[in-house]
């Protein structure tokens, strides 16, 4: 008995390197800061609006430190390639920057430093205009109740959903414009305001095949895809965390967000599936984020595919295939590492009328299943007031909106919406 169980080990082990050695190899992109001049109107707080020499650093819009510093009121110096950035009674320290996302970089003999560092350490906010090509850095402020912050013991998850950038699609109503994606913003500080955590799937690369238009914020530097980044870098660092959905989230001719890519159907072959999910990596890391999580568009994927996730990712955001555990976060080590998989059984919110949402996550709470669902931010558009009032931008979420709402479901239950580990 004692030398079969180890013929079986053997196998298997023997199986596992055999499955390891046909995938292709995941390299992590080099280091590397990618930077070019760009003309961009600058409105420092609705008091200063100068033609500045900002530059693009890794997709990032990144002002002249010196002279941004000072239109908004502050002062700064560098003292061993450390830079002291002091406003309105705060200060920050601030380095040359050693990776993939720009802080302070410099350019051609210059200091540079990332709109959104700027911004976030003055407690300001960024909007853009892109037909005028400018972008205004104004006081924000938030005149919704103080929320509540979550107290909860039990552990939740929540997955805002197929986050892309469409904004520049003129062919449809893109999703998420530069107003939704202000929105967007907000709504991530929202959630953070209330202690709470959020997985943001995103899909690297936006494709719309019919007009030939394909979007890589990693290499189409403009206003747009700065914003955002912007955007992007804000929630990485107030209770996100981000996953990458697919890579294009389509296949043929269909629009990204609404197309499969793996799958039984899939058009691509063996060697581009795996392809896709390295590049979805790369894309994500060359922009200096750690990416968290996989996750198959509309869950379509073979076992064989979830095997091949399971080589380049340590999540799946998706249920295991095993009935006994579908329901249930759980992990796996049948590719010979540990990887997770969290599914969502109280599913997604259809729209604003579904209350029924509200039922399915009562449902998991008297069930005993991991509390987790996902939810689409453009379903709250609406919910969202902002407006600019004596040179501060007014951000307003309505309780009414079907995110408020379910947070406030999931406190009373004690749950928190938190990260698997």
């Amino acid at each position: 008995m004692k030398r079969i169980f180890i013929l079986l080990a053997a196998l298997i082990m023997w199986a596992q390197s055999i499955g390891a050695a046909q995938y292709m190899p995941y390299t992590e992109p080099a280091i590397n800061m990618q930077m070019t001049k760009t003309a961009v109107m600058v409105n420092y707080k609705n008091e200063k609006t100068v033609k500045t020499d900002a530059v693009f650093c890794n997709g990032r819009l990144c002002l002249p430190l010196e002279e941004a510093v000072e239109a908004l009121g502050g002062k700064q110096r560098m003292t061993n390639n450390v830079y002291t950035i002091t406003a309105e009674g705060k200060r920050t320290f601030i380095g040359l920057s050693q990776g993939n996302r720009p802080e302070i970089v410099i350019y051609e003999g210059k200091a540079y430093i990332s709109a959104y560092r700027l911004t976030d350490f003055l407690d300001c906010s960024l909007s853009i205009d892109i037909a005028k090509n400018r972008v205004d850095i104004l006081k924000c402020r938030c005149t919704s109740p103080k929320p509540q912050k979550g107290s909860g013991g039990k552990k939740a998850f929540i997955r805002l959903e197929d986050i892309m950038a469409d904004g520049m699609d003129n062919s449809l109503e893109p999703k998420y414009t530069a107003d939704m994606l202000e929105r967007l913003k907000f709504t991530a500080e929202y959630l953070y305001e209330r202690g709470q955590e959020y997985y943001i799937a995103w899909v690297p690369v936006y494709a719309d095949p019919k007009i030939g238009y394909w979007n890589d914020v990693s290499k189409d530097y403009n206003l747009y895809n700065s914003y955002f980044l912007y955007v992007m870098d804000y929630m990485s660092e107030h209770g996100g965390h981000i996953g990458l959905h697919g890579y294009t989230h389509q296949y043929g001719n269909v629009i990204s967000g609404e197309g499969w890519e793996w799958g039984a159907s899939t058009l691509y072959g063996y060697g581009d599936q795996q392809k896709r999910m390295i590049l979805a990596r790369q894309t994500a890391e060359k922009l200096g984020y750690n990416v968290e999580f996989f996750e198959f568009p509309h869950y379509g994927a073979t076992n064989g595919q979830l095997l091949m996730a399971e080589n380049y990712f340590d999540a799946i955001y998706q249920s295991f295939p095993r009935n006994d555990v579908k329901d249930m976060l759980t992990f796996t080590q049948r590719s010979g590492k540990k990887v997770y998989y969290i599914p969502t059984p109280a599913g997604y919110v259809e729209n604003t009328e579904d209350n029924g949402i509200f039922d399915r996550i009562d449902a998991v709470c008297k069930s005993g299943s991991t509390m987790s669902l996902y939810y689409h931010p453009i379903l709250d558009k609406d919910y969202i007031s902002v407006s600019t009032v004596n040179n501060e931008r007014i951000w307003y979420y309505s309780p009414n909106g079907m995110l408020p709402k379910i947070v406030d479901k999931i406190t009373e239950l004690g749950y928190n919406f938190t990260v698997f580990e």
